[in-house]
C-alpha cells in the first residue's frame, strides 16, 4: 500500500511557533514524523508528501528520520484543500489501484490506520472515510452511517453518527473521476458530492483521533501520543 500526506496548508493558527506546521514539535518529535510513523506501522512503505513553497525543510527532516522509507516529495502552492487532495490522488493513481491519503495533522493510532485500510479493501469500496466519535474540530464534518456505508455528509447529515478525521481511502476509479480543481474550494465539498452521487463510500469508525490545528491542541496531542498510540 502506498500513501500520501498533505502538508501544504499554511497552519496559520500555529504560526506563533515560528516553524511550519509539518515540523511543529509534539511530544519531542515533528508532527509530520508522527504521521509517517503511523502510516509505516500500518504497512505503507512508500509515501508521497505534498508541501507548499515554504516547506523546503520537510524533505531533509523526513529523509533523515526515516532513511529506509521511499519518499516522493512534491512542492505546490495549491489554491485549496481539494486541489491538494486531487494532486496527490492523481499522482498515486498513475500506478496504484488503491491508496490512502492523510492530512499532516491527523493523529491516529497505527492499528486503527491498518484496520481502516483492511476494512475498506474487504468491502471493495470505491472510497472510504475514517470517522471518529471524538469531536475536537471547530468545524466538524458530520457523517450519517448506515452499517459501514456513509449515506450523507455535512449539511446533508441528519443523524450525525460521527465526524471525519483526516484519513481517506481512494481507488483509481475514484481518483480518475475527480473534477477539475475549480469545482470545489474545500475538500469536504468533494466528499459530500461523492456520497450524494450514490458511490460506495465506506465510513470506518476508529477509536479516538486528534487534529492539531490550534495552540490548545498541542497538550492534548502530546497526551494522546504518549498514551493512546502506545496501546
Amino acid at each position: 500500500m502506498k500513501a500520501a500526506i498533505i502538508a501544504a496548508g499554511e497552519g496559520s493558527r500555529l504560526s506563533h511557533l515560528s516553524v511550519i506546521k509539518p515540523l511543529v514539535p509534539v511530544a519531542g518529535r515533528p508532527l509530520s514524523h508522527w504521521i509517517v510513523d503511523g502510516l509505516r506501522a500500518a504497512g505503507c512503505s512508500e509515501l508521497t508528501v505534498l508541501t507548499n513553497g515554504r516547506g523546503g525543510a520537510v524533505a531533509p527532516s523526513l529523509r533523515a528520520a526515516f532513511p529506509a522509507m521511499k519518499f516522493d516529495f512534491v512542492t505546490a502552492d495549491t489554491a485549496s484543500s481539494f486541489e491538494s487532495f486531487r494532486l496527490v490522488s492523481l499522482r498515486l493513481a498513475e500506478t496504484e489501484e488503491e491508496f490512502v491519503v492523510s492530512t499532516v495533522d491527523a493523529l491516529i493510532r497505527p492499528d486503527d490506520v491498518a484496520r481502516f485500510i483492511n476494512e475498506c479493501r474487504t468491502a471493495k469500496a470505491t472510497a472510504g472515510l475514517a470517522l471518529t466519535s471524538h469531536v475536537d474540530d471547530e468545524k466538524p464534518l458530520w457523517a450519517d452511517v448506515d452499517g459501514a456505508r456513509v449515506t450523507a455528509l455535512g449539511d446533508d447529515a441528519k443523524r450525525k453518527n460521527a465526524v471525519t478525521c483526516g484519513l481517506y481511502y481512494m481507488t483509481r476509479k475514484a481518483a480518475t473521476a475527480l473534477p477539475q480543481p475549480g469545482r470545489h474550494s474545500r475538500l469536504r465539498d468533494f466528499w459530500r458530492e461523492l456520497v450524494a452521487s450514490g458511490e460506495v463510500v465506506m465510513g470506518i469508525t476508529l477509536s479516538k483521533s486528534l487534529d492539531v490545528d490550534r495552540p490548545e491542541d498541542l497538550a492534548a496531542a502530546e497526551s494522546f501520543l504518549t498514551t493512546e498510540t502506545k496501546r
